[in-house]
C-alpha cells in the first residue's frame, strides 16, 4: 500500500489552502493516484484535509471517480485537519500510523513558485493517459454511431469560451459528421451533466472530447489518449492544460 496526501496547501496561491475545489482537482487526484499503482502493482490510498471532502458535491464525486478507475486501485482517507503547514500534515499522518508522501511537479514547476522539491515526483506518472474502460452503467444511455462529448462551462470565466466561438468550433465537427453530446453542467440529459460514471461512458465511445480546461478534460483523461482531447483556451493556462498539451492534446485546433 502506497500512501500519497494531497497537500495541504495551494502550490499556485501563497499561504491558502488547497481545497480540491473544481471536480477537475479530483479527478485529477484520482488519476495520478491510480497511474502510480498501475506503474508499481500497489494500492494507494490518498489522504485527505478535510475540507477537500466535507461539501456533499465533493462526497460524492469522490465516491464515483474512486469507482471508475479498475481492481479498487484507489481509496481516500479523510482527517479532521485543514490549512496545516506541509510538514505538520505530514506529521500528523505518521502519528496516525501513515508513512505518506506529498509530491510535486516537475514539469511545471516553473508556473509554481511555492512548490517545493520533495522526492516523489508525480508528472512522471502522467506521460501517458491509461485509456480506461467504463465501468458498468445504469439506466443504459443511447449514444449517437459517431459523436464527439463536448463540455464549454467552467467555474473560471477566464477559461469559458464567447458561444460564437463555440459554435464556430462545433460546426467544424458537424462538417465532419459528428454529433455533438454535450456532457457537465450546461447538459440538457440530466445523466450527463450529473453522473460521472455515464459521463466516462459516452466519452470512451466517443471519438473525441472538446471543450476547455475544466472538469470534464480531466474525465476524459481516463478514457481517451492525449490526442483524443482538444482543449479550446484564450486565458489562463493551468500547470493541467501545459502538460496536457506538451503530452499531445490539442490546443485551439479543430479537424
Amino acid at each position: 500500500m502506497k500512501h500519497i496526501a494531497l497537500r495541504s496547501k495551494s502550490i499556485r496561491s501563497g499561504d491558502r489552502p488547497y481545497t480540491t475545489p473544481g471536480l477537475g482537482d479530483r479527478a485529477h487526484s484520482v488519476l495520478l493516484a491510480y497511474q502510480y499503482g498501475k506503474a508499481h502493482d500497489t494500492p494507494v490510498t490518498l489522504h485527505l484535509t478535510s475540507d477537500k471532502y466535507g461539501k456533499e458535491h465533493k462526497k460524492i464525486s469522490w465516491k464515483e471517480l474512486t469507482q471508475m478507475v479498475p481492481n479498487n486501485l484507489v481509496s481516500i482517507k479523510v482527517h479532521p485537519v485543514c490549512n496545516l503547514k506541509e510538514d505538520e500534515w505530514l506529521s500528523f499522518l505518521s502519528s496516525n500510523g501513515y508513512d505518506a508522501e506529498i509530491y510535486y511537479y516537475k514539469d511545471s514547476m516553473h508556473l509554481h513558485p511555492n512548490e517545493t522539491v520533495v522526492p516523489l515526483e508525480i508528472s512522471q506518472y502522467l506521460k501517458e493517459l491509461p485509456c480506461l474502460e467504463p465501468i458498468y452503467v445504469w439506466p443504459k444511455i443511447e449514444l449517437p454511431e459517431k459523436f464527439i462529448t463536448v463540455q464549454w462551462d467552467s467555474n473560471d470565466s477566464a477559461r469559458s469560451m464567447p458561444k460564437i466561438k463555440r459554435t464556430f468550433i462545433e460546426n467544424k465537427y458537424i462538417e465532419k459528421g459528428y454529433d455533438i453530446v454535450v456532457v457537465g453542467g450546461n447538459s440538457e440529459d440530466k445523466i450527463l451533466r450529473e453522473s460521472l460514471p455515464h459521463i466516462g461512458y459516452a466519452m470512451y465511445h466517443a471519438d473525441y472530447h472538446v471543450g476547455v480546461d475544466s472538469g470534464m478534460m480531466h474525465i476524459a483523461q481516463f478514457y481517451k489518449s492525449y490526442d483524443q482531447i482538444h482543449i479550446h483556451n484564450e486565458g489562463f493556462k493551468s500547470h493541467h492544460l501545459y502538460r496536457a498539451v506538451k503530452n499531445g492534446s490539442k490546443l485551439n485546433y479543430t479537424i
